[in-house]
């Protein structure tokens, strides 16, 4: 609710810096921004359906895994995994018993690690064995404690020979 006198001049100005701040955000708010940009378009068709073909060429390579996406998009790609193998693939929800279990986390895209790193560490707490993982565009992932692997799904779409030799 706007109160008066109104101070035109006031608002004028912050709207004015605040323009200039977004049209030049720092270095990690860009890479925040081009994530969640990139999160978008993964989920959109028919995107979606080529990084779900990538996951599910990735879980095959490991028998015996449950796929246990990190994230909303993630989830929505796992889905769709799950649609178009029509269940061969078994993914993991919250509540899923993980005791003794090879776990592959899937994230689409972050600036660090540190979703699939705390997912790692929470699952191993409730008795998962080994905690292995894949994504689209997550950064800085080699030096992730708690994860013996990481594939990049992206990577494997463009090397499609670096895929099927892993």
């Amino acid at each position: 609710m706007q109160s008066y006198p109104y101070n035109f001049e006031s608002d004028t100005r912050e709207a004015k810096m605040t323009t200039a701040l977004l049209q030049s955000p720092g270095p990690l708010l860009s890479q925040l921004i081009e994530a969640q940009r990139l999160e978008e378009e993964a989920v959109r068709y028919p995107q979606i359906e080529k990084w779900a073909d990538a996951l599910v060429t990735h879980a095959k390579q490991l028998p015996g895994f449950l796929i246990w996406p990190v994230g909303a998009p993630a989830e929505r790609i796992a889905g769709v995994a799950t649609a178009r193998t029509r269940g061969r693939i078994e993914v993991g929800l919250w509540n899923a018993p993980v005791d003794g279990r090879t776990i592959l986390l899937f994230a689409v895209a972050g600036v660090t690690p540190l979703s699939l790193t705390l997912t790692a560490e929470q699952l191993r707490r409730r008795g998962a064995s080994d905690v292995h993982a894949c994504g689209i565009a997550i950064t800085g992932v080699a030096s992730a404690d708690g994860i013996e692997s990481f594939r990049s799904l992206a990577d494997d779409l463009a090397h499609p020979a670096n895929a099927r030799a892993a």
